[in-house]
């Protein structure tokens, strides 16, 4: 087994995918967008996310890797979230996100028809946790901004219908399912759905950073709420079947994250508690 190596450059070259896929046995790919809701990306931008996607998994083929796990997204089930979801509840996407998530789902699951390649697509929900390289742009997500002002502010506010429902998990918890996904003889391929399984209000998630924030912090925050439609947003639950009946254990540190995020706000914006 060779150590630990660090490539950096873009996947659209061929150069750097033919270095980075050299001796390997299994891919995980997680270069995709969809960071921001404010700032969503492009059609241009998801064309050349969807090309390059497959072009990755083409050229991992030739080089003799045995599987491929790719990230996908609950966004492709767009109207269908609602309710009871499941693995194989029907996608049927509305946003240009969810779109593209599902066409690149395709194009891996043709590539998997034609090739001996294990090709893995998890559909995940809502992800949050301490970044491993920091990025402005991640303090933009629901969790990571409630900490950011909870660390600058004496009050939480929410800007969207504090009743909208979210499957938050940590990303700690991510992680470990991967790594059980890459060890597992039991995941074949095909599409698997990842999820904490616990669905909150985006009030509840606000309570949760209040309440960490007070053991952490000290600070007794207020929960600001806007105004919202009469008419409550659709909930849904979401429910990863057949990661369990492979034998994938799904860990809960949800509020454990949320701690370590907190940690992470206080050294970023440190000069806001001083």
């Amino acid at each position: 087994m060779r150590a630990h190596e660090f490539i950096f450059g873009d996947i659209r070259s061929e150069t750097i995918r033919e270095q980075i896929l050299s001796g390997a046995s299994t891919v995980v790919h997680l270069a995709n967008r969809g960071f921001s809701a404010s700032t969503p990306p492009s059609e241009a931008q998801l064309a050349i996310e969807r090309s390059t996607t497959l072009k990755l998994a083409e050229d991992a083929v030739r080089a003799g890797v045995s599987r491929f796990i790719v990230l996908s997204s609950i966004h492709v089930y767009g109207r269908t979230l609602v309710g009871n979801v499941y693995d194989d509840t029907p996608a049927d996407p509305v946003s240009t996100l969810g779109i593209s998530r599902l066409r690149i789902e395709e194009d891996l699951m043709a590539l998997a028809e034609s090739t001996s390649m294990n090709v893995t697509i998890i559909r995940m929900s809502n992800s949050f946790g301490t970044p491993a390289v920091p990025r402005p742009e991640t303090w933009g997500l629901l969790l990571h901004d409630l900490c950011k002002q909870a660390v600058q502010s004496h009050s939480l506010t929410l800007r969207s219908d504090p009743r909208i429902s979210r499957d938050m998990m940590a990303l700690r918890d991510v992680v470990d399912v991967l790594q059980q996904v890459i060890n597992s003889k039991r995941v074949s391929s095909g599409i698997y759905l990842l999820a904490s399984g616990q669905t909150n209000q985006l009030i509840e998630l606000a309570q949760l950073v209040r309440t960490e924030a007070l053991a952490q912090l000290g600070k007794d925050l207020s929960i600001e709420t806007s105004d919202f439609a009469t008419i409550p947003p659709a909930s849904f639950t979401l429910s990863p079947i057949k990661l369990r009946e492979a034998g994938v254990m799904i860990p809960q540190n949800r509020e454990e994250e949320i701690r370590d995020l907190l940690r992470y706000a206080v050294q970023e914006f440190h000069e806001a508690t001083s």
